[in-house]
């Protein structure tokens, strides 16, 4: 009988998947169903939900220093003492990697969106949702403090090689992520939908709904292409082993997809590189970089800024300006958390310092994130195979220097 039951049971990673995609689906809903209902709520509960909204943001903002300072410390801390010079090549190639990704994206995205002629400037409205409550909460210290002193940390916890430093920045680790998964992660259907009724209520939403399919076709073929790209450099442009290489990865990819998570589709990233080389330095480098070398999320969160700015009207940031956000950009991703939008959440204050985005900008951009993840993380697991490649390509010339 036990046997007949877990037989009619669905299997486990049907169930993962349904959860994984619950926060999108729930997202998709509230669009919906603001856009379908949304002239029958009160404007004294707009207000009251766009006010938690902003006050949700706050508390965000004011922890996010700490989650920075502990994911950097935890990631460069425990890595072993001895393999310091393994990793000063790795993180510099990671670097380089998601820096050139960036400002391709912001070049790409720039003639892109002048070419699709897809997102319409929204109109001036005199009618603003107002919060029914502004509460200003202080931020104790800046994001940039605390990602240079995270970086500074992880070293000297690393260099050090103490277990009870290294158990130390674990723990605050595990403290940022139960903060995120417990408390923040809940929160953004909520946290969202304050955004999301201020858009539809001075008439923005509609525009977004109409121009952003197009926006999200043309993201995936400008990162699905720059990565095939990648892998003809991995292998010299040899046709055959090109096919091969790109052949090998597509479990991994669709995992990557149906779950939202590069660290589930880690052992299929690994056994799909091993095929195509003898080198095991890849087994080293694919954990290093899986939470940190994202092209994907390099590509998506570029091209969307671009596009939420040329949506609010702004103009498009001058080549200093967009390298500029890329190199914080760039710094940024090393401390993202492998939670639902932790890819963006991180990025925020990045984009509000060097790009200007609002208050209702940040919270469009995270919501289309959101909605983008699937493939995101797709082109983030499809990336990761071609950087282990090119990664073993780099290190064994340096090897034989």
């Amino acid at each position: 009988m036990l046997e007949i039951e877990n037989r009619t049971k669905p299997p486990r990673f049907i169930l993962k998947t349904f959860r994984d995609l619950t926060l999108p689906l729930i997202l998709i809903t509230e669009i919906i169903l603001c856009l379908w209902f949304g002239d029958f709520i009160s404007l004294e509960v707009k207000s009251a939900l766009y006010a938690i909204s902003l006050t949700i943001k706050g508390i965000l903002l004011m922890v996010l220093p700490f989650l920075i300072f502990s994911f950097l410390t935890a990631s460069i801390g425990t890595l072993k003492k001895g393999a310091i010079s393994f990793i000063v090549v790795a993180f510099s190639l990671v670097v380089i990697s998601n820096f050139f990704a960036t400002s391709v994206a912001g070049f790409l995205g720039v003639i892109t969106l002048e070419t699709l002629g897809a997102i319409h400037p929204f109109q001036e409205n005199n009618q603003s949702l107002k919060p029914l409550w502004d509460i200003n909460i202080p931020s104790f210290i800046s994001n940039d403090l605390a990602l240079a002193l995270g970086i500074i940390s992880g070293f000297i916890v690393s260099f050090l090689n103490i277990s009870f430093l290294q158990n130390t920045a674990l723990n605050l680790q595990n403290m940022a992520l139960v903060f995120l998964r417990k408390c923040f992660i809940p929160l953004i259907p909520i946290f969202v939908l304050g955004f999301i009724l201020k858009m539809d209520y001075e008439g923005i939403l509609d525009i977004i709904v109409q121009d952003y399919f197009a926006v999200f076709l043309a993201i995936t073929c400008i990162a699905y292409g720059y990565i095939i790209i990648l892998y003809g450099v991995s292998c010299g442009f040899n046709f055959q082993r090109w096919r091969t290489r790109i052949q090998v990865m597509l479990p991994a990819v669709m995992t990557g997809f149906s779950t939202m998570s590069s660290a589930s589709a880690l052992p299929l990233i690994t056994a799909a590189a091993e095929r195509t080389t003898k080198n095991t330095v890849v087994t080293g480098i694919i954990p290093l970089s899986i939470n940190i070398h994202m092209i994907g999320d390099c590509f998506s969160l570029s091209i969307l800024a671009l596009a939420i700015l040329s949506s609010f009207g702004m103009p498009m940031p001058s080549p200093q300006e967009f390298l500029m956000f890329a190199f914080f950009f760039v710094l940024a991703r090393f401390s993202v958390a492998a939670v639902p939008g932790g890819g963006v959440i991180v990025i925020l204050p990045v984009l509000e310092a060097y790009l200007g985005f609002s208050p209702e900008m940040l919270s469009l951009i995270l919501a289309l994130y959101i909605l983008f993840d699937p493939i995101a993380t797709s082109a983030n697991v499809f990336g990761n195979g071609a950087f282990a490649l090119i990664f073993e390509k780099v290190h064994s010339k340096w090897q034989s220097r």
